[in-house]
Parts: structure tokens; sequence; C-alpha cells
């Protein structure tokens, strides 16, 4: 009799500690609840207050560094689109190789005007292609045979070729270079150089970057003159990192370079960098 009396009066000295305990934990745990309630990040509100992370690399007159700022065509077209959706955004530059590199682990959220390739749809979304750019062979407006045109890429074999370390001119392009007579320089400017000096007679350039060095060193632009017929036309995306939120919104995306395009914004704004 006795020992039941001590067991129920322990137990009852014990059960209002439990009672209590048990109304502190759930007092804790309906407060943590409701903290994540308040805090937990709704998709579309977070990501419109988050800044957007673009990676850029050395490409005039797409990406250029002036004054310690990204500018150029590219910087212009991301700083627009992000606009429209109220979302401000930070663009750095960094070596090709090291953005794209950025782009497939998350680092950045995207990279403005690249090619897409299917090594970098492994790890990047494209959007719906932003410009279409063509590839054109350029020579010595004063050269003693005059412009070069071809019907075949075959037909530039018997020309001294200028390329730029690096670059890639479309596969058909690239594999015929390696039986070509080729000079490889560092700089698209130095092969329309090369190419003035009769150091070489052909030369593959984007016609948007061709235009971008005319209108930066005028005394090029008579002296350079294109083909008739483009080697290559090349489509233009922003490429999106699949780790990135904004990978959901690709939609929202793809209506605001519709209506950039629409509007004529895009041309307006390659019109700002190339020579008319």
């Amino acid at each position: 009799m006795h020992s039941w009396t001590a067991g129920r009066n322990n137990r009852s000295a014990v059960f209002p500690r439990r009672v209590a305990m048990d109304r502190w934990t759930a007092a804790f745990v309906a407060a943590c609840a409701l903290t994540c309630v308040i805090l937990w990040p709704h998709h579309g509100s977070a990501l419109a207050a988050e800044t957007v992370r673009m990676a850029a690399f050395d490409y005039p007159p797409f990406y250029y560094q002036e004054n310690g700022e990204t500018r150029g065509i590219a910087a212009e077209l991301v700083i627009e689109l992000f606009s429209r959706m109220d979302m401000p955004v930070d663009i750095k530059m960094y070596p090709l190789k090291r953005a794209l590199n950025y782009l497939e682990v998350g680092r950045k959220d995207g990279i403005m005007i690249l090619i897409k390739t299917p090594e970098r749809q492994e790890y990047a979304e494209y959007t719906a292609p932003v410009m279409t750019v063509r590839g054109l062979i350029w020579s010595a407006s004063n050269r003693p045979d005059g412009r070069v045109h071809f019907d075949r890429l075959e037909d530039l074999r018997a020309y001294r070729i200028g390329v730029t370390r690096g670059y890639s001119y479309g596969t058909e392009f690239d594999e015929l270079l390696k039986n070509m007579n080729v000079n490889v320089a560092n700089s698209d400017l130095s092969n329309f150089r090369m190419l003035l000096s009769h150091r070489i007679d052909v030369f593959p350039c984007n016609e948007i970057v061709a235009g971008g060095l005319f209108k930066q060193y005028p005394e090029l632009a008579e002296r350079a003159v294109p083909s008739s017929k483009s080697f290559i036309e090349w489509d233009l995306y922003m490429g999106i990192s699949k780790k990135s939120p904004l990978i959901h919104r690709m939609p929202e995306i793809n209506g605001i370079i519709a209506e950039m395009k629409r509007e004529g914004f895009v041309d307006s704004v390659v019109s700002k960098y190339v020579h008319e």
C-alpha cells in the first residue's frame, strides 16, 4: 500500500512538468511554423527582389569594358529585358570559358548572346533567338583581283585566310580550315589590319562585329568589303543556367524578347554600335 501511494505521488510530481514541457514544445513548434510562413520566400516575390547575376565576355561590340563598367549591345539588351520584369541585374565580365563554367555550376543565372551547342544545352536552357547575324567573307577593297566571292566554301581554298584564335566558324568551315593556308591572329582587329596590308586574302567575320570595329576605326570601313553571300548565319540566344530560378520564368522572358524585337528596340540598340 505504501509503495503504491509513493508511486502515485511520484507520478503526480512528474506529470505537471511533462504537461508544461509539452505545452512549451507545442508553442515553440507553432512559433517556428509561423516564422516559416512569414519568411519562406514565395517563388515570384523572392525572385523579383533578387539581383539577376549575368556573366559577360569580351566580345565588342556585344560586350566591352569602359570605365570599369560592362557596356555594349548585349549589356543594353540585358538591362532592358530585366527592367521590364522589375528585376535588378548585375553584369560581370569574365573570360568566355569561365563565364560558361559559372553558368554550368549555377554561379551565374545567364549569358546574353550565345550560340547554341549540344555541349552547352546540357547545362543551359535557351530563350527564343534574340537576333540572327551573318558570317561574311571580307577582302580588301583595293585587292588587284577585286573582292572575293564564293559559291561554296570549297572555293575559298585558293586564298590565304585569317582566323581569330579560339573562334569557331561553324562545323563545316572549321573542318575545311584544317587543310587551308591559315594565319591565326589574336583579335578580329588584327585580322582586318593584316587583310588591308595584303598579308591575308580573306577573313571570315560576323557582320555586327565588323560593323562595331568600323565604327571604332573608321579608316577600316571603306577599305574592307564583304562577300555578297554569307558562309553561315548564327542565331544568338540568351542561355539560362538550369540551376537558376529564372528557368521557371522562361515564357515571360521569351515574351519580352519578342516584344523588344517587335518594337524595334533590338535593332535600334545594334545600330548605335555599328558603322552605318
